[in-house]
């Protein structure tokens, strides 16, 4: 991942592993028209994670204390909180905004920041709203299967979601830049750290890692929009 996630930069990657994946031809799955330049860009990625970045998600995890780590989830969780009131909002779902609107009043007050997650501890649950899932909420399909640079699983809503949610996360109002973009490049890594746990299942799981991937955000993806609900046959 890079410390800037800029649309711009994200878009001329895209385009250049695209051509660089036209030479490919194997077949592409239902819903995964782009199968042969994802999966090139797949293993872009996982060449990256291997070498460079999950290196660094582990000495993070390795040096700093377990208060400071979950001190910095919280505040990132605290900014998610925002998104997630804004979205739950548009979505029509008034409970669910003003849990994370109670969330971030009370975390970003009592919790000094977001560094203590007060609401959890009074009941109040966590949100996890974003605009792909208001877009899929509002009937607009997940269209293909995407893998983005360093950024890993989509589809074309959720990235077009991405961009939306990119204007009202609270990092991109953070000045200097300077501050922004090292803010942006610890909620990676800490992000990266939660993920760990799933690294063991996934190497154990899955003899076609790519498909595996594309199969497990699909389906997580569904049930977020339809709130955990079956389809409508």
């Amino acid at each position: 991942m890079t410390v800037s996630l800029r649309p711009t930069v994200l878009v001329s990657a895209l385009a250049a592993l695209t051509l660089s994946g036209c030479a490919s031809f194997r077949a592409a799955a239902p819903g995964d028209p782009l199968e042969p330049v994802n999966r090139g860009i797949h293993s872009f990625n996982s060449t990256f994670d291997h070498y460079l970045f999950r290196p660094i998600a582990k000495g993070y995890d390795a040096v700093m204390p377990t208060p400071v780590k979950q001190g910095v989830s919280n505040v990132f969780q605290n900014m998610a909180d925002v998104q997630s009131f804004v979205n739950s909002a548009l979505q029509g779902k008034a409970a669910k905004a003003g849990d994370d609107l109670g969330r971030v009043i009370i975390n970003t007050t009592l919790g000094l920041g977001g560094l203590f997650d007060h609401a959890s501890a009074m009941g109040i649950e966590r949100g996890n709203e974003d605009f792909g899932q208001t877009l899929g909420h509002w009937g607009i399909g997940p269209g293909p299967y995407l893998v983005l640079p360093f950024l890993g699983p989509s589809s074309l809503r959720d990235f077009g979601g991405r961009l939306l949610d990119s204007q009202i996360d609270p990092l991109g109002y953070v000045s200097p830049v300077k501050a922004s973009n090292a803010l942006q490049g610890l909620r990676v890594v800490d992000t990266r750290v939660s993920l760990f746990p799933f690294d063991q299942l996934l190497a154990q799981a899955a003899l076609d890692r790519y498909t595996f991937t594309r199969s497990a955000y699909l389906q997580r993806r569904e049930s977020l929009v339809l709130d955990g609900k079956r389809p409508k046959e």
